[in-house]
């Protein structure tokens, strides 16, 4: 006998048992991302707040260690001044000791028996009493022997205006301070003495002990050494460093917060020091390199966090027991047509566009969503239907662009004769379409001692009829050199036969020319295509003379004429058509004959013996670089030839 059944649950329950586990997850995760993202934020805000109390403290202090550097250094070109009357000095001294209220002293220490007749010690030194009076003294014995104090030695090792580790100043000013020195030098680089201004620990950090972002915050000073300059715990100053405090109190967090302030970290951290959890905020005072501090309870810097996520999960939790009672109602209200509906559906997905859709919905979202089914469904047999015509015509024109993809493959030159081969030549060109068919094109052909060559532009409705005329007028250019036409007869054959066709919408330029390769002697001729540029053996660029006829096919009467032009060897020629004077840039701005000029005369001043190739492949990468990313409109076509000569060649000819 079995002890439990298989339950069984419609799909409303089934809907609203996992919908209210949905529910439940995502507001558990919405309390728990809540609370860490508030624990994390109120951590930031607790950070900077602290942070920016204390970084306005560190400016304070910062501006008046200025001011003393300042000070000092006014003073310095007057010293120089004076330093050939030593006795003088004591009352320059006094004038800078007495300039401020921060300094509390002040001193000018020269080197070892710089004035000899003064001995090895000379040490000029003001500092003031309680009523703000001077107390002028000369420093310096074996009991005060300042070669060998800190702020000395570290100034004159570094050779610039230093501030000192705080100390007491035993037989000085008797007084806890720091010292700002600065070496002066002679002509010849070497230090000859070094002034000083003193200040007062206290002055300088009497209101660091007040600083608390937070309640029960404490806070404390640093030297650059780690020594105690400002504690809560008087007997600590000057006697301790953070490293000996640290193992006294046996803290291995505080030697690691001690550890992460020296390695040059700045700003704020939550941490464990002596067990409690505090946000330690801590920063690098630039002048002297001293390190403030401030520790601040960590429960008194979110100490409002607690409350908000109170109320937060309450409004939370209410809500959540409204939207259950509030989906039972709905989900069995609207399931039954919703079944209905995922039922046809399926059939649909299946392909069965013929399915009947529900037609009794209580609830009108549910009948406008069985309006977008039937709307869907409708529009799914109307698409596969196009779908199946389109298809059918993109076969047909891709079969189009096939067959005139292969017509124009075959209609231009694949090999290229170069002055390897002895014929005399170097040629080389290129064909850009802007579409998968072009309507610009180029032939050459050597024979019989002579160079024949064309290049135009032929543009008509229909890939295929355009590639069927390139055929054609390649035919004639071909049947043209077997008959030895000359250039201006060939024109004419190629515009009789153009003339009759009925594309109306025909357009066709062509240049052609036959160049003898003994001679150098360029018969061409030119129906409305752009001028080629001539460049010269010697660099000189121009575009070659010669009148143009209309184009292709305009009229049978016209009469097409031809020029004549001599070459020297090394003279070359560049061909190209209407899309590469016209590529334009993202602004607009055309390439244009007069760039392309520019262009071929710099290549050559710099590239004299450069191949008919290279040069195809310069101009065609000026002519991108020109374009950019700007989609063109036109076909691109260059050619090039380099005229070598096989025999003597004659002057230029104009």
């Amino acid at each position: 006998m079995r002890l439990f059944r298989k339950i069984t649950l419609d799909f409303s329950t089934r809907l609203y048992l996992w919908t209210t586990l949905v529910i439940l997850v995502t507001f558990c995760g919405i309390a728990a991302i809540f609370r860490a993202y508030s624990d994390d934020r109120e951590e930031e805000v607790g950070g900077r707040y602290a942070g920016f109390m204390l970084n306005d403290m560190v400016h304070g202090i910062s501006e008046r260690l200025l001011t003393v550097e300042n000070i000092v250094k006014s003073y310095e070109p007057l010293v120089k001044d004076r330093i050939g009357s030593p006795d003088s000095l004591i009352n320059m001294v006094e004038r800078w000791a007495l300039s401020d209220s921060l300094i509390v002293g002040g001193s000018i220490a020269f080197t070892e028996s710089y004035y000899p007749e003064r001995g090895k010690y000379f040490m000029p030194y003001v500092t003031r009493t309680l009523g703000n009076k001077p107390v002028s003294k000369y420093l310096g014995s074996e009991d005060y022997d300042y070669f060998s104090m800190e702020w000395y030695e570290s100034t004159k090792k570094a050779r610039h205006g230093t501030w000192s580790e705080p100390y007491y100043d035993d037989g000085g000013g008797d007084v806890m301070m720091v010292s700002y020195a600065l070496p002066l030098f002679d002509k010849y680089g070497n230090m000859y003495a070094m002034m000083t201004a003193d200040m007062s620990i206290d002055e300088l950090v009497r209101d660091i002990a007040k600083l608390a972002p937070y309640r029960e915050s404490s806070s404390f000073v640093l030297s650059k050494r780690g020594t105690f300059i400002v504690h809560p715990t008087r007997t600590v100053i000057l006697n301790q460093t953070i490293f000996s405090y640290a193992d006294s109190l046996h803290s291995e967090s505080m030697k690691a917060l001690a550890k992460d302030m020296f390695s040059g970290k700045d700003g704020y951290d939550r941490r464990k020091v002596r067990g409690k959890d505090v946000l330690v905020n801590y920063t690098t005072l630039p002048r002297t390199g001293w390190i403030v501090v401030t520790f601040s309870p960590y429960s008194e810097v979110v100490r409002h966090l607690g409350a908000v996520t109170g109320y937060m999960l309450a409004v939370l939790l209410v809500g959540l027991v409204v939207l259950l009672i509030v989906l039972r109602y709905v989900i069995k209200r609207n399931t039954h047509s919703l079944e209905q509906l995922t039922n046809a559906a399926y059939k649909i997905a299946r392909g069965d566009f013929s399915t009947r859709l529900p037609h009794n919905a209580g609830d009108a979202s549910i009948r406008t969503l069985i309006d977008a089914f039937a709307h869907m469904q409708q529009s799914l047999t109307d698409y596969i239907s196009s779908l199946r015509q389109s298809t059918i015509a993109q076969a047909r024109i891709q079969s189009e662009l096939d067959i005139a993809h292969a017509i124009q493959k075959e209609t231009m030159p694949r090999t290229f004769p170069t002055s390897a081969d002895r014929a005399g030549i170097d040629v080389y060109a290129m064909l850009n379409p802007v579409n998968t068919i072009g309507g610009d094109f180029y032939d050459f052909m050597l024979a019989d001692g002579q160079f024949y060559f064309c290049i135009g532009t032929v543009s008509c409705s229909g890939t295929v009829s355009t590639s069927l005329l390139l055929t054609v007028v390649r035919s004639v250019f071909r049947s043209s050199i077997s008959a030895g036409q000359d250039p201006e007869v060939t024109i004419k054959s190629m515009s009789n036969v153009l003339h009759d066709n009925p594309e109306t919408d025909l357009n066709a330029t062509v240049f052609v020319g036959s160049l003898d390769l003994a001679s150098g002697n360029l018969i061409y001729a030119n129906a409305s295509h752009n001028a080629p540029l001539l460049v010269y053996p010697d660099g000189m660029t121009e575009f070659l003379p010669g009148s143009s006829s209309l184009p292709l096919g305009a009229n049978v009467l016209e009469e097409f004429t031809q020029s004549m032009i001599t070459l020297r060897p090394g003279s070359r020629m560049v061909f190209f058509t209407d899309g590469i004077i016209t590529a334009t840039n993202a602004g607009g701005a055309a390439y244009t004959d007069y760039t392309l000029y520019h262009t071929v005369t710099i290549i050559m001043a710099n590239y004299p013996g450069l191949s008919a190739s290279e040069l195809v492949k310069r101009i065609e990468k000026s002519v991108r670089e020109h374009q950019g990313t700007e989609r063109q409109h036109r076909d691109q076509a260059l050619m090039t030839f380099t005229y070598k000569g096989l025999g003597t060649s004659p002057a230029k000819d104009d």
